[in-house]
């Protein structure tokens, strides 16, 4: 009888563990952790801290004028408020995704589904992560409205596990999803620069591949520590800003402006000085 029972025991044994062998042929990710949520630095672009720095009291502003540095800071201003206008949702969604936990779904791919709400409306988001061969995450965003749109494909994005690199495609009209924004991020590329860049990609659009950059790190080694290039290609022009983060003074670059090539300063009063 023990022998029997042994018997039945190690074939139990064997056909469980037969089993086990063909879902992780079948399903080489299973048992593996969901990829982590990539940080919202390979999303989003820092665009208030520059137009904020305007904030000074009027005893820190002197007589001379802040052409420069308004004229700086009306073009970021634009693609923000342009930004804010479309991205609401997009980024509510991405943030809200770090407060919950994923579901995996098999083949490598986990979801985070919940609920967002503003002032706007409730909207019901779908994240999609799968997990690719080559050290990478393929990421799928489907959101619908309360009473409104249903499953809209808003934006898709392929990022590296190391955080290293991203690249997203951003839609827009949830009546009609076209291409709207891509976002490309790259951390440290060599020279210890954080950059990310948002192209308009709507096809037709008389600036489809204009584009603003944003970069943090060692920009103008011992001058300035961030940047933005603002190309417009409509008129083919390429805006340029440096300025120190901590001590606010900078410079801008604008051939369609001050119809020149050079640069045009500030100091850290935001004060128009000689370069």
């Amino acid at each position: 009888m023990k022998q029997l029972s042994f018997l039945l025991a190690l074939f139990l044994t064997l056909v469980l563990t037969q089993s086990c062998q063909k879902d992780n042929e079948t399903d080489p990710w299973l048992g593996h952790d969901a990829p982590a949520l990539p940080a919202q630095e390979t999303f989003l672009m820092s665009l208030t801290p520059f137009t904020e720095m305007g904030g000074l009291a009027d005893d820190e502003v002197d007589s001379r004028t802040i052409t420069n540095w308004s004229h700086a800071a009306g073009n970021i201003l634009v693609w923000n408020s342009l930004l804010s206008l479309h991205l609401t949702i997009p980024i509510l969604s991405f943030q809200e995704a770090f407060n919950h936990q994923p579901v995996y779904q098999g083949q490598g791919v986990w979801l985070w589904s919940y609920e967002v709400t503003d002032d706007t409306g409730t909207y019901q988001a779908e994240l999609y992560g799968e997990l690719l061969v080559n050290d990478e995450v393929k990421w799928d965003m489907y959101i619908s409205k309360t009473g409104g749109f249903s499953n809209v494909h808003w934006y898709t994005g392929i990022t590296a596990l190391d955080e290293s690199y991203a690249h997203w495609t951003l839609n827009f009209d949830a009546n009609d999803p076209k291409p709207f924004i891509g976002i490309d991020y790259q951390r440290n590329n060599g020279d210890d620069v954080e950059v990310i860049r948002y192209t308009n990609i709507i096809p037709g659009n008389p600036d489809n591949g204009g584009y603003i950059e944003y970069r943090a790190g060692n920009v103008v080694p011992g001058e300035f520590d961030r940047a933005y290039d603002v190309f417009g290609a409509g008129i083919n022009n390429l805006l340029e800003i440096n300025w120190n983060e901590t001590n606010h003074n900078g410079r801008v670059k604008d051939p369609h402006f001050y119809m020149d090539e050079e640069w045009h300063c500030w100091d850290t009063q935001l004060q128009d000085v000689d370069c």
